[in-house]
């Protein structure tokens, strides 16, 4: 099975995963990291390669981050040269994830997986006035 990784700035990660479990039930072969003010940079990618360590059984990682450009992104980034297998979206919400967490098992490859979710992500974004007239 694919592992995944949700990186964010503060507890959205751990919160993101915690909404998803209504939906999915309990959540396997995954890990949440929160980057808070007093985190060392470094020390958060020595974290993320045990979490990274810790989910991959082979299948490959998507990683899912709260912005572009931010530290958890860049720790992500970071590792793209020296791991196969492994995929790093941004702008994480709970479509992107719901769909990382529902469909990892039937999906060919994690490079699929990734564009899933990215289309899971930007068809979960509505405006809800415009949608009711």
């Amino acid at each position: 099975m694919i592992g995944i990784i949700v990186m964010t700035h503060g507890s959205f990660s751990t919160g993101a995963v915690d909404a998803c479990e209504l939906v999915t039930g309990p959540v396997t072969q995954a890990a949440t990291l929160s980057l808070r003010r007093e985190d060392n940079v470094d020390d958060f990618g020595v974290e993320f390669q045990q979490a990274l360590d810790k989910v991959d059984t082979g299948e490959g990682v998507l990683v899912l981050c709260d912005i572009l450009g931010g530290s958890p992104c860049n720790v992500a980034a970071m590792a793209l040269r020296e791991r196969e297998g492994l995929q790093v979206l941004t702008g994480l919400n709970l479509p992107m994830l719901l769909e990382a967490l529902m469909t990892r098992e039937q999906v060919a490859s994690v490079e699929e997986l990734a564009k899933n979710c990215l289309a899971a992500a930007n068809e979960g974004v509505k405006h809800v006035n415009e949608l009711l007239g």
